[in-house]
């Protein structure tokens, strides 16, 4: 699953494995003026609720950071980072009200060793959107490739991916309850989407 918030002329929410009817409204309209190229990656938590009988596969949580200029998207400068599980009280804390019976939630931070890449991406995007002013554009998004424990559930296996910008602030709902039975596809059947935890 990749999730992916971008900073266009607006913000413009887009997800491989789910439509834009995922999005809250209340997310699109907290990050109208969201702007990846600022973030700071020590504050930047991502988060993921999963059914119970699934979980992230080991180095499977990635921050994903690009730029590309119009009509240039195939040769999008891509760098990925895997991000590590954090369970600090300040981190989980303000996820209490998301969970719900029959699922669990992981929250996750940027390893302190790729703080500089990650800025130095940042820096590239701004030094190239200065020199292409309106046609370069940035996107970073949060990847969770999950396993399972065991055979599927009955039912949805409903997914929800949350992100924080800011250190005193809220978790946003990125995506929610995307069915990964409905992202399932012929190419990539949900045996393959979600495969047994090793």
């Amino acid at each position: 699953m990749l999730h992916t918030v971008r900073r266009l002329s607006g913000v413009v929410f887009a997800a491989a494995l789910a439509a834009c009817s995922h999005v809250p409204v209340s997310t699109m309209w907290a990050l109208r003026n969201f702007d990846a190229s600022s973030v700071d990656p020590a504050a930047l938590r991502a988060a993921v609720r999963l059914p119970e009988t699934f979980e992230p596969q080991r180095v499977g949580v990635t921050l994903k950071i690009g730029w590309w200029r119009d009509g240039e998207e195939k040769e999008k400068h891509e760098m990925s980072f895997a991000l590590q599980e954090t369970t600090a009280p300040e981190d989980v804390a303000p996820l209490a009200g998301e969970t719900k019976a029959g699922t669990r939630i992981y929250a996750y931070r940027v390893d302190p060793a790729d703080y500089a890449a990650i800025r130095a991406r940042q820096k590239e995007f701004l030094e190239e959107k200065a020199r292409n002013p309106g046609k370069t554009h940035g996107s970073f998004g949060v990847g969770a490739d999950a396993c399972r424990r065991g055979d599927f559930p009955e039912g949805p296996l409903l997914t929800t991916t949350y992100l924080r910008t800011q250190t005193s602030g809220a978790y946003l709902t990125v995506l929610k309850n995307v069915d990964m039975r409905e992202a399932a596809t012929k190419e990539k059947p949900l045996n393959e989407l979600v495969p047994p935890c090793m």
